[in-house]
């Protein structure tokens, strides 16, 4: 690989519980087809979409226990962007805040950790939190989405695009 598509290559890693919408987040980045039956994630799952003139590469990494606090501490390092993911419901929440503070340990400062209140078609429905709560109690910048409705694709990307433009310039390719 190139100098110049390494400068334009970025990681942004995905965390979060078990069934909380990380595969198919992946998945709405990356166009394919989002399914509703649930397949867990077994280790990780790698993507890389194009963006602009960037390339994301996108590391989904599976949410059980057993996975997580085995490989995770590997897979974190090195991540521009690290989004915690969670279904807006209250136990999620709560393990969400533990995976956050589990992550501080392994990434830089410069590394923006960004929730994902993922499900909130339920919020009404099902007793998921909205996203100013779990950013309430999560303490990090929160977005609320449905990554079941491929028309977040957009949304979701205008988020990495802010973070994007704060990386370009952290990492001196822009001024």
């Amino acid at each position: 690989m190139l100098s110049s598509e390494i400068d334009r290559l970025l990681k942004i890693t995905l965390i979060g519980s078990p069934a909380v919408g990380k595969t198919t987040m992946l998945r709405l980045l990356a166009r394919e087809t989002i399914d509703k039956l649930y397949l867990p994630t077994h280790g990780l799952d790698l993507k890389t979409v194009k963006f602009d003139d960037y390339l994301l590469r996108l590391w989904d990494l599976a949410g059980q226990e057993s996975y997580f606090k085995t490989y995770s501490k590997d897979y974190l390092l090195g991540s521009d962007i690290i989004f915690i993911v969670t279904d807006s419901s209250p136990r999620n929440v709560l393990n969400s805040r533990d995976l956050i503070n589990y992550a501080c340990h392994f990434i830089g400062k410069e590394c923006p950790i960004i929730a994902i209140a993922n499900k909130q078609d339920l919020v009404k429905t099902d007793g998921r939190m909205n996203a100013k709560r779990v950013e309430d109690i999560l303490h990090v910048k929160t977005y609320g989405l449905t990554a079941i409705n491929p028309s977040e694709r957009i949304r979701l990307m205008n988020i990495i695009k802010k973070e994007l433009d704060q990386i370009v310039i952290r990492r001196g390719l822009k001024e």
